[in-house]
Parts: C-alpha cells; structure tokens; sequence
C-alpha cells in the first residue's frame, strides 16, 4: 500500500513560479498516495487541525526549495515551529532544501535556527540538501543525518543518465531576474545577432521588468511567458533549443530534459549548484556588470552545447545519493535505476 504524504509545501502561496516546478517534481519522484495525502504551507503558522491531518500521514517531507536562510523563522518564510514539530508524531523529512547566501554572508546559522534544524533533523532517519554550501552550512550546526542530494527538479525525467537533446530551433528561453538588466541586454542582443528567437520564461512580477524599455522604440520587445501554472513552462521545454540566464529551477527545468542550459548566478544557489554538477558558472551580485565579452562567451556556450563533458558523470552520482536518501527513509520513489 502506498503511503500517505503531508507535503510540506512552500508552492501553496507563493509568489515565484520556481516553487510550482519543484513541487510537480517532487511529486513525480515520490512514489505515494495521492488520494489520502496533503499539501501544508510552511509559510503560514500551523493550526491545531494542521497538526492532526499531519499525524494522519505516514511521513511528512518538505518540498525542498530556498529555506535554510541564515535565520530560519520569519513571517511569510518558515512558520512551523519546535514545539509544532515536537507535536508531529510521523517523519518529518527535508528533501533537496537550500540555502541563500551573498557574497561576503557567513555561511552559518544562528543559535535559533540551529536548534530548529535540529529538532527537524531528529525526526527522520536522514534529510537532504539541494548544494554543497547548505550541506556545509548545515554539518557546522553540528547535523550528521543529512546528504547532498541534488535538486528534485533536476530530477524531474525521473532517468539516471542524462543525454544531450538537440532540437531544431530558432527559440531560446531567457530566464530573468530584476537587478541584472544590463546583463541581459546584452545577451538578449547576442541571441539576435545569431538570429536566435529570445522568449523570456518570468518566474517571479518583477523579473518582467527586463522585458520593458530594454529596446529601440520601433523594436519589437520579446516573448514574455508569466504564468503560475507549469503546463505553458513544460511546452517551451519540449519547442526550445534550450535556456541561459538567472533563475535556477527555471534554467534546471531545461536541463532536466537534456537540453543546453548556461547559469549565470547572483548568490550561492546556483554558483552552489553549478560548483557541484561540473557547469560553469558566471557570478555578479544584482546591480553588478559582467564582461560583454564573457556574456557573448556564454551565448557561445549555449549555442556550441560545448560545456557538458563532466556533468552526465555527476548527474549519475547524485542520482544515486538521492536514490539512497529515499531508501533511508523508507520512502517509495519513481526514480529508475
């Protein structure tokens, strides 16, 4: 019989599409019963019928996206406190969660945090980290059941070898956030130059910014996907050569399935990320420039589908970490290995 899962669930109010793709990865990894099981939003306090339906489940497992911030609980953040988890009778299991960090952010927890993630990680046999720096981060809080697994969303194919997919096309994903809007200029200049089709795929309001008064009045401004459903994101996944920019989970969306994806970062998630899986990586905090010359390098990257020697190596490996995860903590899952 299958389990019942309470997914703890950042998507349920958010406001960045990001949270829908892990979610919907999630979901296809773990192998569960959809009929009896629920969705919890972390965000929000619990309320005492959370907490019953909670303990109704076999397992609860936190739908892994950017949560681990230096300091864990805030409003609209991470609501769910120690004394609600000491209530929580079930494993309550973290799953491809991660950190944020800024240059120049020291890369631990405060004393709080430090003893939420405690009583979190004594209620399940083992949990999982999306990148190295939040294992890092969470192994100085003095936490040994933890193992760096990778991103659900990487692993959406649900397939332990990842190949290139070539596909003809003249469109290409920009996947955008406000703060880099030089940077993106220039890249979106480039794809033209080649006569590639930029369609920007928006994750959050304000990444809509780079689409407006970025070009010449008698200039037709690009494509713009903004959409909280996953369904138009996976079209452009199957219809598109592949995806550059700055939103993690959106460029992961492409990669997932094999397509050409270049990283560019602004914080630890995706250099993080990157570092491990063998991909370059160009980093510049929002508000910074990057070199033209490197922005028409990495355009040359996608286009050549050149940077993919180490990464199906790796893919395999933490494949593998995460199979081991589930199977820890007893958890069905739908990866085939």
């Amino acid at each position: 019989m299958k389990k019942s899962i309470a997914f703890i669930n950042p998507r349920v109010s958010t406001n960045n599409v990001g949270d829908y793709f892990i979610e919907d990865s999630v979901k296809k990894i773990v192998d569960y019963d959809p009929a009896n099981s629920i969705d919890i939003d972390p965000r929000k306090p619990l309320s005492v019928k959370d907490i019953e339906n909670i303990n109704k489940c076999d397992a609860a497992i936190i739908v892994g996206t950017n949560l681990w911030y230096r300091h864990i609980s805030k409003e609209n953040r991470w609501m769910i406190s120690t004394d609600d988890l000491k209530k929580i009778k079930v494993p309550f299991i973290p799953f491809g969660v991660g950190a944020t960090l800024h240059r120049g952010e020291i890369g631990e927890f405060d004393k709080e945090s430090v003893s939420l993630l405690q009583q979190i990680h004594g209620q399940c046999v083992e949990a999982s980290v999306r990148d190295p720096r939040t294992f890092e981060m969470v192994k100085k809080a003095g936490i040994d059941n933890v193992r760096m697994t990778g991103c659900p969303t990487l692993y959406r194919s649900l397939k332990r070898n990842w190949e290139l997919q070539r596909v003809e096309s003249n469109d290409v994903v920009v996947t955008t956030r406000k703060g880099q809007d030089t940077n993106f200029k220039i890249i979106m200049n480039e794809l033209r130059k080649r006569k590639k089709n930029p369609i920007i795929a928006a994750q959050k309001k304000t990444d809509l910014f780079c689409g407006r008064r970025r070009f010449p009045f008698f200039t037709a401004g690009p494509e713009v996907l903004y959409d909280f459903k996953i369904e138009p994101y996976q079209k452009l996944v199957q219809n598109t050569y592949g995806a550059i920019g700055w939103r993690l989970h959106g460029n992961m969306l492409h990669l997932a399935h094999g397509k050409p994806t270049v990283f560019f970062a602004n914080c630890s998630r995706i250099l993080s990320f990157c570092e491990a899986f063998s991909l370059p990586c160009i980093y510049a905090e929002d508000g910074e420039s990057i070199a033209k010359s490197d922005l028409i390098q990495a355009v040359g990257h996608l286009m050549a589908a050149d940077i993919f020697s180490a990464f199906p190596a790796r893919y395999s490996e933490f494949f593998l970490e995460m199979v081991k995860f589930f199977e820890r903590n007893g958890i069905a899952h739908n990866l085939v290995y």
